[in-house]
């Protein structure tokens, strides 16, 4: 029990140490790519991607895309895409660039272009009341004032309310609050990953909280246009997770097929995909 406490302390220690926000510098004006990719045609995914590190670039490795019509949206700039995505924080690898590849590959779009802001280690709360929620805030209009519609929303989050214990009745609560604030000017179905799993929810089984997976599945059922995502509490083997929080290579490749399941699955029951 005590070496588990202690190698829990020293990767959330590393995790909080990494979560620096990543931002281009000057030698990343190469990547600059034009704006005209984000027009809309019905095979381009615009795609905001928010939640906690493992939404962000806190994963084994940083993975570049063999398909150049894969980016990166920031600031309202567009860059070729590669690990550590801007926008979100870390400065590993991340499952995007990776599903951008995925789909491109099965001709599912011609282009992808993802829109990272997640942060490490943050509580749904943040996202609700905290610098999280100023930062969607200006995201949103940001792409309000470009009159950039997203086709695809995705969230990825639930480990930190699984070590604070949070209710289900108040992370549903701050579910709506999100989806609210995305309402106000964006459309676009809401994906929400079913994800609780942290090893150090030592007296949970497996580390998995039934009372956030609970939460998450019920939220789903009872609001439109907001789809499952990857359930990644099935992905909580030493194979799949590095650290034993964050994603291997291989636990990223897993998390990507996941995404790209729940994405076709929307068109597979003749909605269509964007």
């Amino acid at each position: 029990m005590r070496i588990l406490l202690v190698f829990v302390f020293i990767t959330s220690f590393f995790s909080k140490a990494n979560a620096q926000l990543q931002e281009p510098t000057a030698a990343d004006t190469t990547r600059l790519v034009n704006m005209a990719n984000l027009q809309q045609d019905g095979k381009t995914m615009i795609a905001l991607t928010f939640g906690q590190s493992n939404a962000a670039n806190h994963g084994q490795n940083p993975y570049t895309p063999h398909n150049a019509a894969v980016y990166n949206y920031y600031k309202g700039k567009l860059y070729a895409a590669k690990d550590p995505l801007f926008g979100a924080t870390g400065n590993k690898g991340s499952v995007w660039p990776r599903l951008g590849d995925m789909l491109i590959d099965k001709g599912l779009y011609t282009k992808v272009i993802f829109i990272p802001i997640a942060v490490g280690g943050s509580e749904i709360a943040c996202w609700t009341s905290g610098g999280c929620s100023k930062k969607l805030e200006e995201t949103l209009q940001m792409l309000e004032s470009q009159h950039i519609q997203l086709t695809h929303i995705f969230w990825h989050q639930g480990e930190t309310d699984n070590l604070k214990n949070t209710s289900e009745a108040l992370y549903k609560e701050q579910l709506a609050m999100i989806l609210q604030t995305l309402r106000k000017t964006q459309s676009a179905d809401l994906y929400i990953s079913i994800a609780s799993y942290h090893p150090g929810a030592t007296t949970k089984p497996l580390g998995v909280d039934n009372v956030i997976r609970k939460a998450q599945q019920s939220f789903i059922n009872e609001n439109k246009a907001v789809l499952q995502g990857p359930d990644t509490d099935t992905l909580i083997h030493a194979i799949h997770r590095y650290d034993g929080v964050h994603f291997s290579d291989f636990g990223m490749n897993a998390f990507a097929e996941l995404w790209l399941k729940a994405i076709v699955n929307k068109s597979e029951k003749g909605l269509p995909l964007k």
